[in-house]
């Protein structure tokens, strides 16, 4: 694993929360110091159901994916990305059980920072509060972003979503994990994809 500072390792983080720079850059150096690196192989767990999450991830490379189990069946609840932050938010801060687990879909890299560690912070400097709070907001408008689509939105209109935020997914996720997430069947999954590839105008070039 690389062993620079994670401060040197982390542009990405200064680039998805630029808010972060209110810190101060000073303040802002302390904070990243703090993150560490670590390496996960593809079907490594970050976090397991039952298990206390003590870590909040930071993914410098590789895809993981959130799945709750219920009664034997599993139920997709996000992929994450690069320059995304990724945990179960409420066992971190309660210290409850997970209540889902957190799979690396491939080969990850990620900076993770302690719950003990983020409390020192708090303890110890005055204002980092602030760094906690724009980590535990981003979680939360992932979330929210996720469940209002899911509620509002049909199949067809999550997938033509995923297709403009998200296109790498389409390339890293398997198609039957996708028509898992879109909460539909993998024949519906084709029937969407085909219908897409015929509205789509013909290329002119």
């Amino acid at each position: 694993m690389n062993d620079e500072s994670p401060g040197n390792l982390a542009p990405g983080m200064r680039t998805y929360l630029p808010a972060l720079a209110e810190l101060g850059d000073e303040l802002l150096e302390v904070f990243l110091s703090r993150f560490r690196p670590v390496a996960y192989r593809k079907g490594d767990y970050f976090v397991r159901e039952g298990q206390t999450s003590r870590y909040i991830a930071f993914i410098l490379r590789g895809c993981l994916m959130c799945v709750y189990n219920k009664d034997g069946k599993e139920l997709i609840d996000e992929f994450s990305f690069e320059n995304e932050f990724i945990s179960d938010y409420r066992s971190f801060v309660t210290g409850a059980p997970a209540d889902k687990d957190i799979l690396c879909l491939e080969d990850c890299e990620l900076l993770v920072l302690g719950y003990e560690s983020l409390q020192e912070l708090y303890a110890t400097h005055p204002g980092m509060e602030r760094g906690g709070r724009l980590i535990a907001e981003m979680l939360l408008f992932q979330w929210q972003v996720r469940v209002k689509s899911f509620l509002l939105d049909d199949a067809e209109t999550r997938y033509r979503n995923l297709l403009e935020t998200r296109p790498s997914l389409f390339q890293r996720v398997p198609q039957y994990l996708i028509a898992q997430y879109l909460a539909v069947s993998p024949e519906t999954l084709s029937r969407i994809r085909k219908k897409i590839v015929l509205d789509a105008p013909p290329d002119r070039s």
